[in-house]
């Protein structure tokens, strides 16, 4: 069956709109909210609010509506000075005031006594009022109520995040297993992880609404890899540390060879760029700034790579574990049989033997429950070393297993997996016709669906996956050697949206060092 395009979901539009009304709504906010700003004067003890005086440099540009004290924490007191915007302009605002404080002294008779001090002080900041009438805060880089935008953002996020769930769990309904679906899953991982990481920052961080400025907020944007790298870097090294032993038993069965020891090649790999990163921390701040700025791309660009290739592998395990389990629920009318290496003999080995015997299973249960039989298209053509096509090979074991040979169309002429459903893809439609009213399951080894669906996306062919287990020891490796496959297989679209995370948080960066 052909896959017909897919206009685009209203959930889209609904989150495109949502964002656009939490942005226009943020607007609102600022035109009342920020048209006040309270001045903030840290204090080592109290101050008498009699004695405090406000000067500003230019009238009419914002008036004080209140002058009180107040508590940051246990330990420090704030003088708090209300303002509140009149006209556009800007404005440097002085505000003189006494800090009264008590300490200890000692005397030669090694007395403590308490004295009291009154140490006149005063501070000035620089404002602008713009002409939507918000207070900017010039001196501190920031406006009334600027934490909210973290808020906003992981508000966005949240909205992104439902948008996208609810399509993961659309296509993993239809079983349409495609790059697609590992984007969103590894969006959905990423940004669920920082939204959590940042509400958790600014709930538990008593001083957080009173310190933010834009120049943290672009940081804590900036460490938001960072952050991530450390939440995920033990679940991380378990993982590699599992593969590593799953080789173990690999090499054991099936020979010492460089394809055995990807598991192996993914740890150095792993504990490597986490070293890279660690000692390039060190010396980011330590030379010139040509050399911080050097240091810090090497160890952003790092980390970007690490950060991202995290999510992608997370993302890719989850959608291929996810293909095997697929259900499908209407009798099919072609099973594709993607072909292997076969024996010397010309017999099918154990692996292909699995894939053609799912297929064969699954024949049988359609027959019982919906009364239909399906016919199978064996598909990969004959290696240099092989006596006979693995097409022909699969035949004659179809036909063993009482499969008449009207119900088999061979194809074979493939020699990858791409041929194989493209090859398929004509031999199906010769068959039937019109390839839209065909009904196509493909069979393989477990590790091997997603990149059947992958592949088959690509030739615009609505299909179904039956997966075959194989051996424990075997998957790991097997899997990891697909996911290299699949990234390579989208080389460009991978190094471009790395290359546009490292533009982007170097930019951030760059902007919060000058």
């Amino acid at each position: 069956m052909t896959k017909p395009k897919h206009p685009f979901k209203k959930r889209y539009i609904f989150c495109l709109s949502a964002i656009v009304i939490m942005l226009i709504s943020y607007f609102v906010f600022l035109c009342v909210y920020a048209r006040n700003y309270t001045m903030s004067i840290y204090l080592n003890g109290t101050a008498d609010l009699n004695s405090v005086r406000v000067e500003c440099s230019s009238d009419n540009i914002v008036k004080v509506t209140d002058i009180r004290s107040g508590n940051l924490s246990n330990i420090m007191n704030l003088l708090e000075i209300d303002l509140e915007s009149v006209h556009q302009g800007n404005v440097d605002i002085t505000v003189y005031y006494e800090d009264s404080y008590d300490w200890e002294e000692q005397d030669e008779n090694n007395q403590f006594h308490i004295k009291h001090t009154i140490e006149p002080k005063n501070q000035t900041q620089s404002f602008h009022v713009s002409y939507i009438g918000t207070i900017w805060c010039s001196t501190l880089d920031r406006y009334h109520g600027i934490w909210t935008v973290r808020l906003l953002l992981d508000t966005i996020m949240i909205v992104i995040i439902i948008t996208f769930t609810l399509s993961f769990i659309e296509n993993l309904k239809k079983g349409d297993f495609t790059y697609s679906m590992v984007t969103l899953s590894g969006l959905i991982f990423f940004m669920s992880i920082t939204v959590a990481l940042s509400l958790y920052d600014i709930f538990t961080s008593l001083d957080y609404r009173s310190l933010v400025n834009v120049q943290q907020i672009l940081i804590s944007v900036i460490s938001v890899i960072d952050n991530f790298i450390q939440i995920t870097l033990i679940p991380l090294v378990i993982f590699c540390l599992l593969l590593s032993i799953s080789n173990i038993g690999l090499v054991r069965h099936e020979g010492f060879r460089i394809q055995n020891l990807l598991g192996f090649m993914l740890g150095i790999l792993v504990i490597g760029g986490i070293a890279a990163m660690y000692f390039i921390s060190k010396f980011i701040y330590l030379g010139s700034v040509t050399q911080e700025l050097l240091l810090f791309s090497i160890n952003a660009s790092i980390s970007f790579i690490f950060c991202y290739m995290e999510c992608l592998l997370i993302a890719t395990v989850c959608c291929a574990l996810m293909s095997t389990k697929y259900k499908i629920k209407q009798p099919m009318d072609y099973i594709i049989i993607l072909g292997c290496a076969i024996r010397k003999d010309g017999s099918p080995t154990p692996i292909l033997r699995g894939r053609i015997d799912r297929a064969l299973a699954f024949d049988k249960e359609q027959a019982e429950n919906w009364n239909k039989c399906a016919k199978f298209v064996p598909s990969g053509g004959q290696g240099s070393d092989e006596v006979v096509s693995e097409a022909e090979s699969m035949k004659r074991y179809l036909m063993e297993q009482g499969i008449p040979e009207e119900r088999i169309l061979k194809e074979d002429k493939s020699v990858n997996t791409y041929q194989n459903m493209a090859f398929s893809k004509k031999v199906i439609e010769k068959d039937a016709g019109d390839l839209s009213k065909a009904s196509i399951a493909f069979s393989t080894t477990n590790y091997h669906v997603f990149r059947g669906y992958t592949l088959a996306k690509k030739l615009n062919m609505s299909i179904k996956g039956l997966s075959a287990k194989t051996k424990l020891y075997f998957f790991p490796n097997a899997f990891l050697r697909e996911f290299i496959g699949l990234i390579v297989e989208q080389k460009k679209r991978h190094l471009l949206f790395i290359l546009l995370g490292i533009v982007f948080f170097a930019s951030l960066y760059l902007t919060v060092r000058f």
